[in-house]
Order: structure tokens, then C-alpha cells, then sequence
């Protein structure tokens, strides 16, 4: 019963990822920002705007109080990853690739749980860093 719950929720949550980066390839940022918005109420009870300005600690705190299932904590990655995409060195991106690396982090050392593709982003993030920040 709760496997069947949690497979029914990642599978919503994978359709809506699929309309989000429909939406980014279309170029219609509003409507991504308005899908966005509503999953991110609807599956984490905040808006996108409150997730990205949130501080470091705070939002490894929401994470740590909220205990999210790591199919909903990779979900979550995702999102702010895409929304980041492309990547632009200002502080909004920076701010939205940090907090995808804190939930890969958590991924990998709470759940022992890693992709090919979470470490291929991974490193796309820490050269786009290193090659603007350094």
C-alpha cells in the first residue's frame, strides 16, 4: 500500500519534470515558473521565490524537518537544476545550484543513493563555478 503510494507520487512528480522541461525547451518562462510554483505547493508547501531565498542552513534545515523520500528529494534537485539551466554567472543561479548540490550531498550520505547523472551534473556545476567564480 505505501509502495504503491510513493511509486503513484514519483510518477506524478515525473510527468510534471517532464512538462517543466518542455516548457524550458519552448522558452515560456512564465508558464515553467507557474508549474513550478504549483508543484513545488503542492508536493513541499513552498513557492519557488521562498526556496530560493531561503539561506544555506535554513534550507538544509526544511529538508531535514520535512524527511523527504529520496525520490521526492530528487525531484526537488531536478527542478532547481532545470530552472537554473541556462547557467548565468549571477547570484539567483549560484543561490539555486548550491542548494542542488546540498540535496545531492544529502542523497549520497543519508540515503546512499547516486546517479550517473546527478554526478555528471554534479561536475557541469563545479566547472561552471570554478570557470566563473575562481
Amino acid at each position: 500500500m505505501l509502495k504503491d503510494y510513493i511509486l503513484n507520487e514519483a510518477e506524478k512528480i515525473t510527468l510534471i519534470l517532464a512538462r517543466l522541461a518542455g516548457l524550458k525547451e519552448q522558452a515560456k518562462p512564465d508558464e515553467f515558473i507557474q508549474l513550478a510554483d504549483t508543484m513545488l505547493q503542492n508536493e513541499y508547501n513552498i513557492k519557488l521565490e521562498k526556496l530560493l531565498e531561503l539561506k544555506p542552513d535554513e534550507f538544509e534545515l526544511m529538508l531535514s524537518k520535512e524527511n523527504y523520500h529520496p525520490d521526492k528529494l530528487e525531484a526537488l534537485a531536478k527542478l532547481l537544476y532545470m530552472y537554473a539551466e541556462p547557467f548565468e554567472p549571477n547570484a539567483e543561479t549560484l543561490v539555486g545550484l548550491q542548494k542542488v548540490l546540498t540535496i545531492f550531498n544529502l542523497l549520497e550520505q543519508k540515503h546512499h543513493r547516486s546517479s550517473f547523472e546527478n554526478i555528471n551534473k554534479r561536475n557541469t556545476i563545479y566547472q561552471f563555478v570554478q570557470k566563473n567564480y575562481e
